[in-house]
């Protein structure tokens, strides 16, 4: 649609500060992205010297897409993001001239909360805590004596632990600004000209920070509506748009006043509502189109009722315009309706989909995930492990736990205390061991890993919760997509092609490339739609002969399987194995009396160390039955104190392995190297989970070991151990790498489902039949698309033979299963859609470290 008179005159205004307030549906991304177009087409800016920001991350993300699409890789010059990300990175690189140490993390409200329950904030009042504490820095609004007490603890405790909150972000920024005036000129300097999207959003503190980065220049480009502005919570104040007004001299603001969103109905009504309010502009706004209906209102006793008559409405509407059940939708405000609303629709047989908002912490998958990088990255930090045990654990067993250790900072120490007490076989005995393990192991994965994305994987190789990975469920009866007839060709076909920036090229005149689209783009893989057979194309084309042999579909699956697991093998390359023999199995002061660790690289054991330690206790008879070793046998070997150091040594930086360790072992060795330099270095893996992950039947390493045919050499002799259990470490790897490719990509289920449904004929193999059956489920259920994309491609392009939605849903088995998967509520539904979100922001984190990449993912 090409801009109205006065949008054109907004975007082509002269260079220099423009102020454009605009109503509702008016056009003020639009403006704002064609000025930036116009500014590098019409005056010569370089993309690289504009700067694009806004409030939200979902307006900011929209801006970049936008802008990409006008200019292509030019586009990506551009600096374009939230006010709050451009601060953090000026803080990541000036921070220090503010008192901010490198390296900080973010203080999300989790966290925020965690603090102010250690200081005591009852839940209630965090919110307004938290509220109060943004007035106090941001608008110099005074606090109690009480709550200015808490506001220097929690703010102490920031501070202390190198952390920011939200508010730290923009007024640190502020700060930066006007006490170092030769950093904010350098900064300004970056950008020659200043776009801002949703100005009257902006408080007084980030208003003045865009000032100054507008100021030497000048160029500072505007858009907001006073009477949209919804943040005053935050601080957001709207008279900034009078502010600017006044201090860069605008003659006369662009007044906006075509509603293109919205009837004259809606546009007659909100203004009625509305009328009543002060406004800082004087502006009318009309609508360009009249609607079929008039606003109404209608009030009813209950939501079933008002359900009842949102039903009966439509289906009376449908019947008297001939609209399609995709004409309609029904907005709402709270989750719950939503879903309530769905049910009653399937009962009622009509299509519906409900639209997923929900939040990326409020999934579970997601949020387990980043909790768990949280301590990854703050190793130490217990507010980050509170909150991360709060997110797992059920509050009972936090709660008591918490209570054994009057140290609020170690709840590790707590949680061991309360698993040794409890009862050995109570489910909570094994949740909080479970949590031990798993805390412990989080500097072991980060050490051993070099890619975020395998991190996740190696993460993600336990159970969360309710949560299954599908294609881990049956993982056993698939085939490794590496030994997988013909998918590693098609790998490498695909690969090749995405290197040369060609997209794959696929016939679509049948439904059949529809779906096999849809399997790459889930993949991320760039693909070009042909409406015939396509011909004289650069680059790999797919024809239609081609996809439909039988088994194309999951040998592409295969194939796609193995190009994203290409990193989940970079783990566990170069550590050490250990194990300890003591005097006797009380944890609390059994004294060691041999230690043995084997040094692997890339498999094979390189060096070993062991030796006996002579102690001070006796050995016990039952010990000695167990290894043999009686205190005659330590007569002259060494003390502890004098053979740590050899170990540390040997040790090195590598990260220490062990079985079963974080009951006995490691907590023995911690507590016999106490004061000794180096302990506080060690990092720890232990590879129970791991074992646990593989395998349902017994995991001791004497058992794994006459699996995979180890030689044992003397059991329960440390040296021996050690070097048994780096064999069988190597083999456990192996199997984790192979488990890892099966169990890929299962956010590309519903489209294999629905690729494997529109096969004239489907192979019989193994895989065929067992994936079909897994992915059918994802194919019809509430969380996916594919069915609607299906029938709108069968509508708008495939021939009038490709098969009915109706015929699709047939043979992936039936109306009646899709309207009992959508009405149920299953956790491990959840699953795929859960991994499509998070490897979108997996995607999103690329830098060229692990380090870099884990705190990018981290700060979105």
């Amino acid at each position: 649609m090409p801009p109205s008179p006065k949008q054109r005159e907004a975007i082509e205004a002269p260079v220099g500060p423009v102020l454009v307030v605009a109503g509702p549906g008016a056009g003020k991304t639009f403006c704002l992205i064609k000025r930036a177009e116009y500014l590098v087409r019409n005056e010569g800016f370089r993309p690289a010297r504009l700067c694009a920001l806004t409030f939200t991350n979902k307006a900011a993300e929209e801006i970049a897409s936008r802008l990409t699409q006008q200019f292509g890789v030019a586009g990506g010059e551009i600096t374009c993001g939230t006010l709050h990300a451009l601060c953090l990175g000026i803080l990541r690189e000036f921070g220090e001239h503010v008192g901010i140490r490198r390296g900080f993390g973010i203080a999300d409200e989790d966290y925020q909360r965690g603090v102010l329950r250690r200081l005591g904030v009852p839940r209630k009042q965090m919110y307004q805590a938290l509220v109060l504490f943004g007035r106090r820095r941001l608008q110099d609004h005074p606090l109690s004596g009480r709550d200015e007490r808490i506001f220097r603890e929690y703010l102490a405790d920031l501070r202390h632990r190198n952390m920011l909150d939200f508010d730290d972000i923009i007024g640190l920024t502020r700060k930066l600004f006007l006490e170092q005036k030769h950093i904010a000129t350098t900064i300004s300097s970056r950008w020659d000209y200043v776009l801002v999207d949703e100005f009257q959003d902006l408080s007084t503190a980030q208003y003045e920070i865009v000032k100054t980065l507008g100021e030497k220049h000048r160029c500072v480009f505007v858009v907001g509506d006073d009477e949209q502005s919804i943040f005053s919570w935050a601080g957001a104040n709207p008279k900034v748009l009078q502010d600017f007004e006044s201090e860069f001299a605008i003659r006369q603001p662009v007044l906006l006043d075509r509603n293109r969103r919205n009837s004259r109905q809606i546009i007659e009504t909100a203004r009625r509502l509305l009328s009543a309010n002060l406004t800082l502009f004087e502006k009318t706004i009309e609508a360009d189109r009249e609607g079929e209906y008039e606003v109404t209102a209608m009030s009813f006793p209950d939501d079933p009722t008002e359900m009842q008559w949102l039903v009966e409405d439509m289906q009376q509407d449908r019947k008297q315009q001939d609209r399609s059940w995709g004409d309609y939708a029904v907005l709402y405000r709270r989750h719950r309706i939503g879903t309530e609303l769905e049910k009653r629709l399937i009962r009622e047989g009509i299509p519906c989909r409900l639209a997923r908002g929900q939040a990326l912490m409020d999934d579970r998958v997601i949020s387990y995930t980043v909790d768990s990088l949280r301590v990854m990255n703050h190793p130490g930090n217990p507010v980050v492990l509170d909150a991360f045990a709060e997110r797992v654990l059920p509050a009972h067993l936090l709660d008591r736990a918490r209570a054994l250790v009057p140290d609020q900072d170690d709840l590790l120490a707590a949680m061991r205390v309360y698993a040794r007490q409890q009862a050995r076989h109570d489910p909570d005995t094994k949740k909080a061991w479970r949590f031990i393990y798993h805390v412990e192991n989080l500097h072991g994965l980060r050490r051993t890993h070099e890619t975020l994305g395998a991190l996740v994987e190696a993460l993600l190789a336990q159970r969360v919760g309710r949560y299954r990975n599908p294609l881990e469920e049956i993982a056993d009866d698939l085939t490794d997509p590496a030994e997988y007839p013909g998918a590693k060709e098609l790998a490498t076909e695909i690969e090749n092609t995405q290197k040369t920036g060609a997209p794959i090229a696929i016939a679509t005149n049948t439904g059949l490339g529809f779906a096999i689209r849809g399997m790459l783009t889930a993949a991320g893989h760039n693909t070009k739609a042909c409406d015939t057979e396509p011909s004289g194309h650069e680059g790999v084309v797919w024809t239609h002969d081609k996809m439909q042999t039988p088994v194309f579909g999951v040998t592409l699956f295969k194939a796609l399987q193995l190009l994203q697991s290409k990193d989940s093998d970079d783990s566990l390359r170069e550590y050490v194995t250990f194990d300890l023999e003591t005097t006797d199995k009380d944890v609390s002061d059994c004294e060691i009396i041999e230690i043995g660790a084997a040094r692997i690289r890339n498999g094979q054991v390189v060096d070993q160390f062991g030796s006996l330690v002579r102690c001070v206790k006796p050995i016990s008879p039952q010990a000695t039955n167990i290894h043999g070793y009686t205190n005659d046998d330590l007569q002259d070997a060494p003390l502890f104190k004098d053979i740590w150091e050899k170990f540390r040594m040997f040790v090195g930086h590598d990260v220490l392995v062990a079985h079963n360790a974080q009951q006995f072992d490691v907590p023995v060795l911690k507590r016999a190297a106490t004061g000794y330099e180096g302990i506080d270095k060690l990092v720890f893996f232990d590879t129970l989970p791991l074992a646990k992950a593989l395998f349902r039947e017994s995991v001791k390493l004497e058992h794994l070991a006459e699996r995979f045919q180890v030689p044992k050499g003397r059991s329960h002799h440390a040296l021996d151990d050690a070097i048994t259990l780096a064999h069988v470490t190597e083999q456990l790897r192996r199997l984790r790498v192979v488990r890892s490719r099966k169990a890929m990509l299962t956010n590309a289920l519903d489209y294999l489902g629905l690729a494997l449904a529109l096969l004239p004929e489907r192979s019989k193999d193994g895989d065929t039949a067992v994936l079909f059956e897994t992915a059918r489920p994802y194919t019809l259920g509430r969380f996916t698309d594919c069915i609607a994309s299906y029938q709108m491609e069968r509508e708008t392009r495939l021939p009038s033979d490709a098969p009915t939605v109706e015929e699709v849903i047939e043979r992936l088995g039936g109306r009646r299963l899709m309207e009992r998967l959508r009405s149920e509520r299953s956790a491990s539904e959840r699953y795929p859609a859960a991994m499509a979100r998070l490897k979108a922001l997996i995607d999103a984190s690329h830098a060229p470290t692990l380090d870099e990449s884990l705190t990018q993912f981290l700060e979105r």
